[in-house]
């Protein structure tokens, strides 16, 4: 990611607040009841209450728009399966109940009697799936690229060599690949170090499969749409719950003929969930939506970052290869009570590390003008101390 990208403004912004005093040259205001929603900087998405959970649901209800699934097929979420199959630039799709049993199916089913697969050392997968590729699937996962991001198609080759020249010959099946890479602050695996990796599966007769938890986001910073990502691969997984604000959920698109009958592989490892309707439902409501919103957002993100750096205290450093993710450090200040501060004002961010915070960008940053959030940040640096 570019520094520009998130500092750059297209003019002065129009909105001001009279009456409040300022600091560093921006509006020092109290938060306003009628934003009293909760601005939080952790999540992906919006994160409904279970009031606003059962009100959404209650509203669609009353239109008509929930047609019951039976143990996960048919109903809303095939509505489901065939919306995020499209954008995914795939022929069929499926829901799961977590993204963990997307991925395990999805390379499982993939990697046939060939079980070696390649993932990345900092993959979800590889590091927060308990090993259930192993245990439950007799799989073989390769961590290349340690501490990284993403890996070359000659890392790939290596591994595909070292599997062929051992005592025992053994085969690749599947190239695994995370992006954004959540371990590493959401940054991207760009499109062009991706294409020649899948090029090379594709020439040699192995299968690839796409984590793209957040692969919705990563779009709306590389303008490339999650279609075009999704041709690359042989598999793709979503997340329904990320940004598309289920309480859980997940999407595995692929080829009709790799669809076919997943129902029964879901429901071997427990997955056919008697109903998913309240999970599809609300993930279908928000599928045409968090693009859009999620823009807005980073546009109003790149307003309030440009306004916080006006106060020599607050440092925004570039993270290469960005996305939703932005570091703010704080300069000499008691970053618990900073963090306590912002909490009393509705404001919700991760604990620190080392000098300062990691931000998450999400539409609920769109519940408040730039201004006056950059406002309650700095009554927050000045009552820290």
């Amino acid at each position: 990611m570019q520094r520009r990208r998130f500092i750059e403004m297209g003019g002065l912004l129009a909105a001001t607040f009279a009456q409040f005093n300022t600091f560093a040259g921006i509006p020092i205001v109290q938060m306003p009841d009628e934003n009293n929603k909760q601005i939080d900087f952790i999540y992906d998405g919006t994160v409904l209450s279970p009031k606003e959970y059962a009100d959404l649901l209650m509203k669609l209800a009353n239109e008509g728009k929930i047609k019951p699934d039976t143990y996960s097929i048919g109903g809303i979420v095939e509505e489901l399966e065939n919306k995020f199959a499209t954008l995914l630039g795939k022929e069929s799709a499926v829901f799961m109940p977590t993204g963990t049993l997307a991925n395990h199916i999805a390379v499982r089913r993939l990697a046939g009697n060939n079980r070696r697969i390649i993932v990345q050392e900092q993959s979800h997968f590889y590091n927060d799936s308990g090993d259930c590729a192993e245990t439950l699937s007799g799989l073989k996962l390769i961590a290349v690229a340690e501490n990284a991001v993403d890996f070359s198609v000659n890392d790939v080759a290596d591994a595909v060599n070292r599997a062929k020249t051992g005592r025992v010959e053994t085969r690749i099946g599947v190239i695994a690949i995370e992006t954004p890479v959540r371990r590493k602050q959401d940054r991207i695996f760009e499109y062009e170090k991706i294409k020649p990796i899948t090029d090379y599966a594709k020439n040699n007769g192995i299968k690839t499969h796409l984590d793209g938890a957040r692969l919705f986001v990563q779009s709306a910073h590389t303008n490339i749409e999650p279609a075009k990502y999704g041709e690359l691969f042989d598999t793709v997984y979503t997340s329904m719950y990320k940004c598309f604000n289920a309480p859980s959920g997940a999407i595995l698109a692929g080829t009709k003929q790799f669809t076919e009958s997943l129902y029964h592989d879901r429901r071997m490892f427990g997955g056919g969930l008697p109903a998913a309707w309240p999970f599809a439902t609300i993930a279908l409501y928000y599928a045409d939506r968090f693009m859009n919103d999620y823009k807005t957002a980073w546009i109003n993100a790149r307003k309030f970052f440009s306004l916080l750096e006006k106060e020599e205290r607050f440092i925004i450093p570039e993270l290469e290869n960005g996305t939703h993710v932005v570091r703010l450090d704080v300069k000499g200040k008691d970053l618990n009570r900073f963090k306590d501060s912002l909490a009393k004002r509705n404001i919700e961010i991760h604990e620190p590390v080392h000098n300062g915070f990691f931000l998450k960008i999400n539409p609920t940053i769109n519940r408040i003008q730039s201004e006056t959030l950059a406002g309650l940040f700095m009554e927050s640096l000045k009552e820290s101390g």
